[in-house]
């Protein structure tokens, strides 16, 4: 669906944004819906994605700390870090979306904005909070 995708996109960019800023994450939220006024259809589920993530950021943190034994969120580069949230947002808080629908769209967002490595990095991560989530 390309609505969500562009609207995970907006998410990822917003995340992106606050995580670099680290400052007022409301008027920095309400900035940054105004300057994308033009994509208003796509603001309910992305800022619906974003807002859940900010609500539950120590939780989703912590699990990804989990999975990624060797990395630490501090070590992480921005754009992994914010795209290891939307996914495991999306994997834990959103049941109507199939894991492995978030993870797919994880990476996909991991080839246009990190470098060489960050899909796999993504992709393990993720794919490792899915087993967690399903036990075999």
């Amino acid at each position: 669906m390309k609505g969500r995708r562009e609207s995970r996109e907006l998410a990822f960019q917003l995340l992106y944004h606050l995580d670099l800023l680290q400052g007022d994450a409301e008027g920095e939220t309400e900035r940054f819906w105004r300057l994308n006024s033009d994509k208003g259809d796509l603001e309910p589920f992305a800022d619906l994605l974003a807002a859940k993530v900010l609500g539950h950021l120590d939780e989703i943190d912590r699990r990804i700390s989990s999975a990624s034994r060797r990395w630490s969120l501090k070590r992480m580069d921005s754009v992994s870090r914010c795209l290891l949230r939307l996914g495991a947002c999306e994997i834990h808080y959103f049941p109507e979306t199939p894991a492995e629908v978030a993870i797919n769209e994880a990476v996909e967002l991991a080839k246009r904005f990190g470098t060489e490595d960050t899909p796999a990095f993504v992709n393990g991560i993720l794919d490792c909070l899915h087993q967690e989530e399903t036990p075999v």
